[in-house]
């Protein structure tokens, strides 16, 4: 496989990158250029055909499908496919893109509407929005701070660094006579991934994290025992509850040349990946003093506690509707459908503003009312979905199905239904090699539909146990009606005519 050559999409190829000039002003300020970012800024030219909108990027490049990049390192896609819009979206739509170390925003002064970029650039706006996603944590371990062959795996550059890297190391270790050894910290969806991509160029692989289990987010300790045993057999070796207590490093060279295990075991290594997790980057907003909890806290209009500025995507707290916990939820689709909303409300305050004539539909039921964890990952050939709350607590008051053969896994689980004390709702999944009809599980969650409904505890527990998915789903009419009418106006009835009392279902016309 050659080598990735990184182009611009759109921008000049080897040119200089797009950086805002000393003194700007524009109606739309978006500082972030990936899901939310850009999906506000469609949202924003939807309702809002002339205002003026500028984006501004770190990253040297338009916006991108980062969950795409480790199948671009295993050769599964290219760049051309890797970019989220085509190459004249910015253009087409009007928008100012500024991207790159220059266009970073540095300090955000909501009182005078201004944001200042590394570069020194001044940014007047009428309405900003935060849409600056996830930072990789990082853990403080001896060795690892400056070594060259420690790389994290979340963004293109951070991937393709980390791929050259290792496939140089491997070189050398066959010139030396012996195997190449990746170490990857972190055993989540991010560190599994880095794993599996980066496991074609390298002769083993080993993969340590303090918690239990892998995936702890998202697998609970059975499942998590089968798919450990799955990637084994693809030569990925996992070592939960342990981790990496320091690096040995050549001073020669600046490498690390070893890692010491939290219990005292040498492994030689030859790349290590850094992959602990990400948390909300918020830097800009604390500086702004703007409210944030697990992230930036908002309202159901996406607008943040200080006037002007709204926030959408992985830098936000989300409330969970399953278990009503506030929490960060870095998922795309999340973030595409807070962008969404942020985007339409910007647009509409800052026209009623300029008095102008709005369509009273523009916003009407486009308000977040919170959501839950959706995944759909693949490693190797290894698929994995999973919704909603998979590893409850004994006080969460649920019960749980489940059944595992060799090579899958299916849970289910289940919580009393409001509406009656005696039937249930499904509330999350765990589908391990088990992909059929993991959609619509997901939509009896959204929908909280009673399981009475749909064949009784008995048909899951059937399913679990390796039966054949529940066929045949009779949603009432009122869920079939949301269900296929996603996106219907909120201010109109079934017929199409206004409907003054009309309103949105819970997850159908936020976005």
């Amino acid at each position: 496989m050659s080598t990735p050559t990184l182009t611009f999409h759109g921008l000049q190829p080897g040119g200089p990158l797009p950086e805002p000039s000393p003194q700007m002003q524009v109606d739309y300020l978006i500082v972030g250029n990936s899901a939310a970012g850009v999906t506000a800024a469609e949202q924003i030219r939807r309702i809002d055909q002339t205002g003026s909108i500028a984006i501004l990027g770190r990253e040297p490049y338009p916006v991108y499908g980062r969950p795409l990049i480790s199948y671009l390192i295993e050769g599964k896609t290219d760049l051309d496919h890797l970019y989220y819009k085509d190459s004249d979206f910015y253009d087409r739509n009007g928008i100012q893109l500024f991207v790159g170390e220059g266009s970073k925003a540095e300090a955000l002064d909501p009182k005078n509407h201004v944001v200042t970029c590394a570069n020194g650039a001044q940014i007047t706006y009428g309405r900003c929005l935060l849409a600056t996603g996830s930072v990789p944590f990082v853990p403080a371990i001896p060795g690892l701070e400056s070594a060259e062959n420690v790389h994290s795996f979340f963004t293109l550059d951070d991937a393709v660094g980390a791929w050259e890297d290792e496939r140089e190391a491997t070189r050398i270790a066959h010139e030396q006579g012996r195997s190449s050894r990746m170490v990857v910290i972190g055993a989540g969806l991010i560190g599994m991934k880095a794993a599996e991509c980066l496991s074609g160029f390298v002769d083993q692989v080993v993969v340590y994290d303090r918690s239990p289990r892998i995936l702890s987010a998202v697998l609970d300790d059975q499942g998590a025992q089968v798919m450990e045993g799955l990637l084994a057999q693809r030569g990925i070796q996992c070592r939960p509850g342990l981790s990496v207590d320091h690096a040995v490093t050549d001073p020669a060279t600046g490498r690390v040349t070893a890692v010491v295990q939290t219990d005292g075991e040498t492994l030689d290594c030859d790349v290590v990946m850094r992959c602990v997790g990400v948390r909300p980057d918020t830097a800009l907003a604390e500086q702004a003093q703007i409210q944030v909890g697990r992230g930036i806290l908002c309202g159901p209009d996406m607008a943040t506690s200080v006037p002007g500025v709204y926030a959408a995507g992985d830098n936000t707290q989300v409330t969970d509707v399953i278990t009503g916990a506030a929490r960060p939820l870095a998922l795309w689709p999340n973030a595409v459908r807070q962008g969404c909303i942020a985007g339409a409300h910007m647009a509409s305050v800052h026209l009623a503003d300029m008095g102008c004539p709005l369509d009273p539909a523009a916003c009407s039921g486009v308000v977040d009312k919170g959501s839950f964890a959706v995944n759909a990952v693949d490693f190797f050939d290894i698929n994995l979905l999973n919704a909603g709350l998979v590893n409850p607590s004994p006080e969460d008051g649920c019960i749980q199905v489940s059944g595992t053969s060799q090579d899958t896994y299916m849970k289910f689980v289940f919580r009393p239904a409001d509406s009656c004390a005696d039937d249930y709702v499904l509330v999350g999944f765990i589908a391990l090699n088990r992909p059929d009809n993991a959609g619509l599980y997901a939509s009896l969650i959204e929908q909280r539909v009673a399981v009475s409904l749909v064949g009784g505890m008995d048909a899951f527990k059937r399913v679990a146990n390796g039966a054949d998915p529940i066929a045949n789903l009779d949603f009432q009419d009122g869920i079939r009606w949301d269900r296929t009418h996603k996106g219907y106006p909120a201010d109109r009835d079934r017929l199409g005519w206004l409907a003054a009392d009309a309103s949105a279902s819970v997850f159908g016309k936020e976005a």
